[in-house]
């Protein structure tokens, strides 16, 4: 990348932090130290009916056991909630949300989830109000942005290859305000990287979708510096099921797994193992790092280390 690194850690604080959440912040710290970069910490609180006070503490915990240190955000949850809470952005949100109002992007929807379940065979909106011209200042309904069918984007990888996503066969016409009126994930996260500046995101290879989702909001917005972003979509972690690690089901959590483990070079390790790292004499987090380095440069690029296969 030619401009200075900006990523952030974007935690929602609806449970205590898990294995996946450790390894995706460590992944990230770990790009973000090897190209001398910046590091933000954004917690996603705008689900304000989720958000537990205790798991916004837990962040704050975690981040200081795992050793990672962020360069901006809050330093606590006091100072989160005065002076960082996704609620005090609420003007930037739905001033994005008006400028695509006007400009006819968005269409009002009043299907719930279960009756889109029932009549979707993949999950995805099939569509049933685009065409009704529900008027958008009714309540108690969704905005969703409009998705033609072949709607294509382009998004940068870390290793600067070019990938594609077919916005309208991963996510068909995803909202942007919900029933609630509180502006959905996919316009509240990207309004916040444009924000902060962020030109690296890195997540989970589930979250492919989202990731064309932004971009075709930064494409309606008329937007041109997030699609100059690049992504790390990485390998997911999973329970002895096979299933993804949740908060929800309190899947894994490093609060847990402290009590078992008295520091946390096994997490350290356990992210090496998944990078594909030599990790046997890995102690610390610098340990970690010098491994990350020296691989990074010894392989240029390190498609194998960021290989979400892999």
């Amino acid at each position: 990348m030619d401009s200075p690194v900006i990523s952030r850690l974007a935690p929602t604080p609806s449970g205590y932090l898990h294995l996946g959440n450790a390894f995706n912040f460590l992944l990230t710290a770990l790009l973000v130290d090897f190209q001398d970069g910046h590091l933000h910490l954004r917690i996603d609180d705008l689900d304000e009916p989720r958000v537990v006070q205790s798991s916004v503490e837990d962040i704050f915990i975690q981040l200081e056991w795992l050793g990672i240190d962020y360069d901006s955000g809050p330093s606590g949850p006091d100072e989160f909630f005065s002076k960082f809470s996704q609620r005090l952005r609420m003007e930037l949100y739905h001033e994005s949300l008006e400028l695509l109002r006007k400009s006819g992007h968005i269409f009002a929807c009043e299907c719930s989830r279960s009756e889109i379940r029932q009549i979707s065979s993949n999950g995805n909106y099939p569509g049933t109000c685009r065409n009704k011209k529900l008027n958008l200042l009714k309540d108690n309904q969704t905005w969703r942005i409009l998705v033609p069918a072949q709607t294509i984007v382009s998004l940068k990888i870390f290793t600067n290859k070019i990938e594609k996503i077919d916005v309208s066969r991963e996510m068909a016409d995803f909202v942007i305000k919900r029933r609630d009126g509180l502006p959905a994930y996919q316009l509240a996260s990207i309004m916040d990287d444009l924000e902060l500046g962020v030109n690296l995101v890195v997540r989970g290879y589930d979250l492919k979708s989202s990731t064309g989702a932004q971009l075709y909001l930064a494409k309606c917005l008329n937007d041109s510096i997030f699609p100059e972003t690049h992504f790390v979509h990485h390998v997911i972690q999973t329970d002895d099921a096979g299933d993804k690690l949740s908060k929800s089901k309190g899947a894994h959590s490093i609060q847990m797994l402290r009590e078992k483990h008295r520091n946390p070079t096994w997490i350290y390790q356990e992210t090496a193992k998944l990078l594909n790292l030599p990790f046997e004499e890995i102690q610390t987090l610098e340990d970690l790092k010098e491994v990350f380095r020296s691989i990074m440069i010894l392989k240029g690029g390190a498609n194998s280390i960021l290989d979400h296969k892999n």
